[in-house]
């Protein structure tokens, strides 16, 4: 009987062991700013290369990115939320192995907007996990604070029983839209 109930006890682990260990990655610090009927997004990715599997992958070559899914919405209690625009932001890395550097790839809304080059992963990591997007939605004549922002992370595709794929992600964060303070002359 003992050898059944500790069967049960460490067969969750044995089927979730990153889970058990790495800690989760979740949206931190996302601000929203409006300046003359456009929203600036900020927002950063806490904890994505917790994963081991994660840096071990883009170290042996396999492209390795993030997609950060942005919406802006109105903010409606006790009805339907109105949404406005959604943007999607991809960031991929791959490793060459021959110059020992790491490529980035940074798309929005699947056009590519820039590629980079690094040679250390730390600053890579940085990269990789903040987001910084002037003017990403329009607004019109809409009033700021009326409006949130929520964002949300796929961060990588695991596998269950090292044969059933699933991805993971975030939890969606969401902020209220400020309105940006401009400099008198």
């Amino acid at each position: 009987m003992w050898r059944l109930s500790l069967f049960l006890y460490l067969f969750p682990a044995a089927l979730f062991p990153a889970a058990l260990f790495a800690a989760n990655p979740s949206i931190e610090s996302l601000t929203a700013s409006s300046a003359d009927g456009r929203v600036t997004v900020r927002l950063s990715l806490a904890n994505a290369f917790q994963n081991p599997q994660t840096i071990q992958a883009l170290q042996s070559g396999i492209p390795t990115g993030f997609t950060y899914v942005i919406e802006i919405y109105r903010d409606r209690p006790n009805w339907f939320d109105e949404g406005i625009d959604r943007s999607r932001i991809e960031v991929i890395a791959t490793f060459n192995s021959v110059t020992r550097e790491y490529l980035l790839n940074y798309r929005r809304d699947k056009k590519l907007v820039r590629s980079e080059t690094f040679s250390d992963l730390p600053t890579l990591e940085k990269r990789m996990s903040t987001i910084d997007e002037p003017d990403l939605f329009e607004i019109g004549k809409r009033k700021p604070y009326k409006l949130k922002v929520r964002a949300k992370a796929d961060f990588m595709h695991d596998w269950l029983l090292y044969f059933i794929p699933r991805e993971m992600s975030t939890r969606w964060r969401d902020a209220r839209v400020t309105v940006a303070e401009v400099p008198k002359p």
